[in-house]
């Protein structure tokens, strides 16, 4: 830097001033990449679909447990709905059979702890007290639906429910066939029951329209 006589600052020159440094631009958060776009309800309700169809509904024969003392209502032909419990038990309640809620018939009551006479039957055990350790009676329970109910939840018997077929939840349609020797298409799940009355359940999976 070049200095005046008295050894000062020169003046300010602007016809020899130097260029001035490029101003540097302000610092900009980076763009995020964008989420992608959510599942539809009818996507989920696909995804949902297919792992029912891959399980076959084998919670439906699961054993169910309700520490009830109250028999004098369970018998042949009665309709109930099933809920959970405390402790990891379950319960039941009674329901008129033309009742949405009542999504299980009683087909047979057995005594003690009993198989039923075919595997597609819920096998629920009633004790008469909480700390009973030995069944009293066994229900067989089949599913109570006929032929155009639509079913939601249909892997947990205490979740399942009856709804309307345009229900964005409902996930199989029922056909309910009369006789032993009937026999479901190859799409469809198939649940039989020695009732009385013999009948095969057709759960075939819902579709965007129905």
């Amino acid at each position: 830097m070049t200095t005046t006589p008295t050894g000062g600052t020169p003046e300010y020159d602007p016809f020899n001033a130097s260029a001035p440094l490029p101003s540097m631009p302000e610092a900009v958060p980076p763009t995020p990449f964008p989420k992608p776009a959510p599942l539809s309800v009818l996507a989920k309700a696909s995804i949902v679909l297919g792992v029912v169809v891959a399980l076959g509904l084998g919670s439906l024969v699961a054993w169910g447990i309700s520490q009830s003392g109250k028999f004098a209502t369970v018998e042949a032909g009665k309709c109930l709905y099933l809920t959970d419990e405390a402790g990891g038990n379950q319960s039941y309640t009674t329901a008129s059979c033309s009742s949405a809620r009542a999504t299980f018939r009683i087909d047979e009551v057995r005594t003690g702890s009993s198989d039923c006479r075919d595997p597609d039957y819920i096998q629920f055990e009633l004790y008469g007290s909480s700390s009973g350790r030995t069944a009293q009676k066994t229900l067989c329970l089949a599913l109570n639906v006929e032929t155009g109910d639509c079913l939601r939840d249909v892997v947990h018997e205490t979740r399942i429910a009856k709804v309307r077929c345009t229900d964005i939840s409902a996930e199989v349609r029922a056909t309910v066939l009369r006789g032993s020797s009937a026999v479901c298409m190859s799409e469809d799940t198939e649940l039989r029951y020695t009732g009385p009355p013999v009948r095969t359940v057709c759960l075939r999976p819902t579709g965007e329209n129905i």
